[in-house]
């Protein structure tokens, strides 16, 4: 079962990848390779090209989202993409009145910045909300961003998780936004994304093994 959910996962989301290799620089060969290298290359991206992203890798990046698990297959998320360039105004405006005089760490604390963007300038910004009345909804959240980050490197497009804005969006006095993405009551926003075709080439950042420990 396991060996045909790889090959499913593999072939749906994964055609479209480019031949890099894994960390190890040897090639990419097998179904499983190209898995793992498409985890172990993915980057936070934070610069982006100006050019939106197609309906048809939108489309895909949003069904691998719901196709992510989640407890008793609750589901309780509301997904929304956006690409309205007046709605992303309003956003990162929003945002900008929200951190006047505030410290933060990070991108964000360039906020003052000439063209500053709190979703780096992204074409698309994925807001994921949550059902508050689900004590576990966040780590079903959790999972399905994953699903989105990993398929949106598989099909070429850079992204970056968005914590920051998430307490700005959820502020009672900016409820017309949660209103104009069309949020359900009793839904608030756990995660954002932002999503577009990188302009930049992180380097790899440490990653700490040490924390990691195998009780047999």
């Amino acid at each position: 079962m396991k060996k045909m959910l790889l090959s499913i996962f593999c072939i749906s989301l994964l055609l479209s990848c480019r031949n890099e290799t894994i960390e190890n620089n040897a090639p990419v060969k097998s179904e499983t390779d190209i898995v793992i290298n498409n985890i172990l290359t993915r980057r936070a991206i934070r610069k982006y090209k100006t050019q939106q992203v197609g309906r048809g890798k939108l489309d895909t990046i949003l069904k691998c989202a719901i196709y992510a698990p989640s407890a008793l297959n609750k589901q309780p998320w509301e997904i929304r993409a956006i690409q309205n360039p007046e709605l992303l105004k309003k956003i990162n405006d929003r945002f900008l009145s929200f951190a006047e005089g505030k410290t933060f760490q990070g991108s964000a604390a360039h906020y003052k910045e000439p063209g500053f963007s709190i979703f780096h300038n992204s074409p698309t910004l994925i807001v994921i909300a949550r059902d508050k009345s689900s004590n576990i909804s966040y780590m079903d959240c959790g999972i399905l961003l994953e699903n989105i980050l990993l398929s949106a490197h598989a099909t070429g497009l850079g992204t970056c998780p968005l914590g920051t804005l998430v307490p700005v969006l959820n502020r009672p006095e900016n409820a017309d936004l949660l209103e104009l993405m069309n949020i359900p009551e009793g839904y608030e926003v756990a995660i954002n994304v932002s999503l577009g075709y990188s302009d930049e080439t992180p380097p790899v950042k440490k990653k700490y093994a040490d924390r990691v420990k195998i009780i047999e």
